[in-house]
């Protein structure tokens, strides 16, 4: 419908039904920008794949992804996503992840754990995302993005912490930060699982720890803890 009225309307067979029609290409142009139809494309596109991502998120939560856990070394995982987050600029909101200072405070030589390497970049990438956002939407001054790593010997795990400088969450938000659907963001921006789903991976999926730490107007913090 899209390609037939709107992106792709000069071709030869939209012509001649034109002119069938007693009308013009442009004429149907014309009323199409008026009645904004491209923009009511461009929706129902877009609800349909988030509608599709969710149901794919969903189904993730069921299948079991131990076979395809290997060796993985954390730090290295972390630099991968951060040059896949760099490519990252959404037109919508209008923000660009290269112009977030990243600092990293890497402890080196850490053991292995063991992951899936797709769902951990998952995770991360939509920590680095949602902080990037924040930030935009805050209009956060110097808006920078700290990534530390730890080994803990008690635990056997090795931690990451994920920090910004943005608005930071109210108590009511961060208690509830994780819940299915529950989304700050505005109607037909976020679906309320990106959070929820990185939870399941890292504490079900990987049988890990996830939690968040964050003050209105300072910031807020990740901590992800992964078993060797």
């Amino acid at each position: 419908m899209s390609n037939r009225l709107y992106k792709k309307i000069d071709m030869p067979g939209n012509i001649k039904a034109a002119e069938e029609a007693g009308t013009s290409i442009e004429s149907i142009k014309r009323f199409m920008t008026l009645r904004n139809i491209p923009k009511m494309f461009e929706s129902i596109n877009s609800s349909g794949k988030r509608a599709a991502e969710i149901v794919s998120n969903m189904l993730s939560f069921s299948r079991d992804e131990h076979a395809r856990k290997t060796s993985h070394n954390i730090n290295e995982l972390i630099e991968k996503t951060i040059e896949l987050a760099s490519t990252d600029y959404n037109v919508h909101k209008q923000y660009d992840f290269k112009k977030i200072q990243i600092q990293k405070e890497f402890t080196h030589n850490l053991p292995l754990i063991s992951c899936e390497e797709s769902k951990i970049q998952q995770v991360l990438l939509n920590i680095f995302r949602n902080g990037a956002q924040a930030m935009q939407e805050a209009h956060t001054e110097n808006p920078t993005i700290i990534i530390r790593t730890m080994f803990n010997s008690e635990k056997k795990m090795n931690y990451v912490e994920i920090e910004d400088n943005g608005p930071g969450m109210t108590n009511t938000i961060k208690k509830r930060i994780f819940e299915p659907f529950f989304t700050t963001k505005e109607n037909g921006i976020g679906t309320g699982l990106g959070l929820s789903v990185s939870y399941f991976i890292i504490t079900e999926n990987h049988k890990g720890e996830m939690s968040v730490i964050s003050e209105v107007d300072i910031g807020t913090r990740f901590i992800i803890g992964l078993p060797l």
